[in-house]
C-alpha cells in the first residue's frame, strides 16, 4: 500500500513520504537497503521548558539534514525520502522520492522530511511575526518528544520524535489510517540513492521541457 507522506500534514505542507512528486520516470532497481532497528533515545532529562529544548533538536536535526544528506525510510523500508546536500545538487534539484515500486519522484520542500518539518514549521511562524502553533510534550519514561497535527474534522496526526545525540533519529506517527515509524539515517546518500534523483530529475526536465 503507497500511503502519501505529505498528504498526512497536508494544511501544513509536510510530511508522510510522498511530496509533491513531478514526473513518472522509469523505476530503477538498487536501493540502499533500510536500516534493520530503530535507536532509542539517549536518556534526556525532562526539560523546563519542551517546546524549547524541541525546537533547538528541530533546528539541529535539519541544520544537520541539509548539511550532510540524509536518507528516511517509512514503511518498513518501502518508501523513502533522500535529500543530498545544496551544493551537490543535481540541475539544482536535491531531494526525492521513492515509492514502494521503486518510482522515484521530485520533492519540492524539505517539510517533507521528518527531519526537517518542525523546524521549517517554526521558522516560517517566526519570520510572520508569530509562534509555531503546536502542542509539545515530553515523555520522561522514554525521552521522546510529541506534537499533535489538527487535520479538522476532528481527524489528528501524533508525531512522537526520538533524539539521539541532540537530532531526530526516528519520528513515529500515529494517524487514523494507520501508523508507521519513520527511520532518519544521516550522512551522504549513497549512489545507488542518488541516482534515484538524476531519474526523477532527467524525467520531469524532458517533460517540462
Amino acid at each position: 500500500m503507497v500511503i502519501i507522506w505529505r498528504a498526512v500534514v497536508a494544511g501544513v505542507a509536510g510530511l508522510i513520504l510522498t511530496g509533491c512528486a513531478a514526473g513518472n520516470p522509469a523505476a530503477i532497481p538498487t536501493a540502499t537497503p533500510q536500516p534493520t532497528s530503530s535507536p532509542t533515545s539517549s536518556g534526556i532529562e525532562e526539560p523546563a521548558d519542551a517546546t524549547a529544548a524541541f525546537r533547538e533538536f528541530a533546528h539541529a536535526s535539519c541544520d544537520r539534514a541539509n548539511a550532510e544528506g540524509v536518507v528516511e525510510y517509512a514503511w518498513d523500508g518501502t518508501q523513502k525520502a533522500i535529500l543530498i546536500p545544496k551544493s551537490m545538487a543535481y540541475n539544482d534539484f536535491n531531494a526525492v522520492f521513492v515509492d514502494d515500486t521503486g518510482i522515484p519522484a521530485l520533492i519540492w520542500e524539505t517539510d517533507t522530511f521528518a527531519s526537517c518539518r518542525e523546524s521549517n514549521g517554526f521558522a516560517l511562524a517566526e519570520e510572520a511575526g508569530g509562534e509555531y502553533e503546536t502542542d509539545v510534550t515530553f515523555n520522561s519514561a522514554d525521552g521522546t518528544f510529541q506534537t499533535v497535527l489538527d487535520q479538522g474534522e476532528g481527524q489528528t496526526v501524533t508525531f512522537r520524535y526520538t533524539v539521539v545525540d541532540g537530532v531526530f533519529v526516528s519520528q513515529d506517527i500515529d494517524a487514523d489510517w494507520g501508523e508507521t515509524t519513520v527511520e532518519i539515517t544521516y550522512g551522504m546518500p549513497s549512489e545507488a540513492d542518488i541516482e534515484f534523483l538524476r531519474s526523477a530529475v532527467d524525467a520531469f526536465l524532458a517533460e517540462d521541457g
